[in-house]
């Protein structure tokens, strides 16, 4: 069974007042990877999602939308 994941990674960066390049720097990667995620090109690893959402101040829940 395959599992859709949509995200609101922009949607609570920009709420925050952070550019993809902070967000990034923050959760340690390279802004491509954040730019990948926003567009869904490709989804996190779980780390990596647990990571974006403790800099956001959100729950995995909140960010991440399993469909």
């Amino acid at each position: 069974m395959e599992v859709e994941i949509d995200n609101r990674i922009a949607e609570y960066r920009k709420e925050k007042g952070l550019s993809q390049h902070k967000l990034a720097k923050a959760v340690g990667l390279k802004r491509r990877s954040i730019m990948a995620y926003e567009n869904k090109t490709i989804s996190p690893t779980l780390e990596t999602a647990y990571k974006i959402c403790k800099v956001l101040d959100k729950n995995i829940t909140d960010v991440f939308i399993f469909k």
